[in-house]
């Protein structure tokens, strides 16, 4: 994908994310049943601890971060594998050296919320060409601004040449609950950015009433986070899509892309055709057998289908003609049968 632009229905990406739990085997199984799932892009989170924890301030962060890392080699076998199978490999990268290591291998790269103000991994992304989706938990509309407008000062056509996704985020990990999600900053911020400026969700909810609304109401790039199994320990599974409901979930995505149309509100010719049309529309008819210099009253004239003859739009008109030859009731009425038209 060389832009956001040029995207025809919702980009979805199924984010493993840490969900392998440092299992490459785990993560392999899973990156399958997001490609059976539909998924146009599968993505994973490279790290290791020391570059992205600080071990003296938070010791059981940064172990927790060291359990859960795949190495780079592997992570290169991760996007081969999803190449071979006909998707995108993505992976939120959350330190330089890994950059360098895996760009060749990213088409679009993914910043997680927590990079938002990472200048320096921001402009190494940004010089990569390749556009960016970012994810905006814990940021206010100022501080998202900020950080488009340091993106634009790097890249001058990275927003015109539609490579930028902005993504409504919530971190809501180990407390999913609806009332949090706030769907409605996905229109505050079309309103506020620049609108060549793609927007997008990612989701960490309950089921598919978020993402389902989320596309409703515009949002272009989708991410959710994926497993097969809800029940596991780490908490990033509880609220992740299985198989099952990002399958349907993609299948709605593609038949509303296929609902939405062209927007032109006329007839769609090939299924409302001029027959079919001509059995539900009405046309104005008599109520009974009248004779030649009879005059037609309300209590004369009626509307049935089929449209045949004068249309029911007409019904007011005829009111007051006389008829100038006989005509039967349910009769197709025509303009000559009356005197003065032509």
């Amino acid at each position: 994908m060389k832009s956001f632009h040029q995207l025809e229905r919702p980009f979805v990406i199924a984010e493993i994310g840490g969900n392998h739990e440092g299992n490459f085997d785990y993560a392999i199984k899973l990156l399958h049943d997001a490609v059976e799932a539909g998924a146009d892009a599968v993505k994973f989170q490279t790290y290791t601890p020391d570059r992205i924890v600080s071990k003296v301030e938070s010791p059981e962060r940064h172990k927790h971060f060291g359990r859960f890392a795949l190495t780079l080699d592997q992570y290169i076998s991760l996007a081969q594998e999803c190449h071979r199978n006909g998707v995108q490999f993505m992976s939120s990268i959350w330190d330089m050296e890994s950059v360098d290591a895996l760009d060749e291998y990213i088409e679009v790269h993914k910043v997680g919320s927590g990079d938002l103000t990472n200048y320096p991994l921001l402009k190494r992304l940004v010089n990569t060409g390749k556009p960016i989706a970012i994810a905006t938990a814990m940021a206010n509309l100022s501080e998202v601004q900020e950080t488009v407008a340091y993106l634009d000062s790097i890249d001058k056509k990275l927003i015109s040449d539609g490579r930028l996704c902005v993504m409504h985020c919530v971190a809501m990990y180990g407390d999913p609950r609806d009332e949090y999600t706030n769907l409605r900053a996905i229109e505050t911020l079309r309103r506020h950015l620049d609108d060549q400026i793609v927007i997008g969700y990612s989701d960490h909810t309950m089921g598919n009433v978020a993402v389902t609304a989320a596309v409703c109401m515009g949002a272009r790039v989708i991410e959710t986070h994926f497993t097969d199994d809800n029940t596991r320990e780490f908490r990033d599974h509880h609220f992740a899509h299985t198989k099952e409901s990002l399958a349907e979930f993609i299948e709605f995505c593609m038949r509303r892309e296929l609902m939405l149309g062209d927007g032109i509100k006329q007839p769609v010719y090939k299924v409302e055709t001029p027959r079919r049309i001509w059995e539900f529309r009405r046309a104005c008819y008599l109520k009974r057998d009248m004779k030649a210099g009879e005059v037609l009253g309300t209590e004369d004239l009626t509307t049935l289908r089929p449209f045949e003859g004068i249309d029911a739009r007409h019904y007011d008109d005829l009111i007051g003609k006389k008829l100038v030859r006989d005509v039967n009731a349910f009769q197709r009425l025509r303009w000559d049968d009356f005197e003065g038209v032509s």
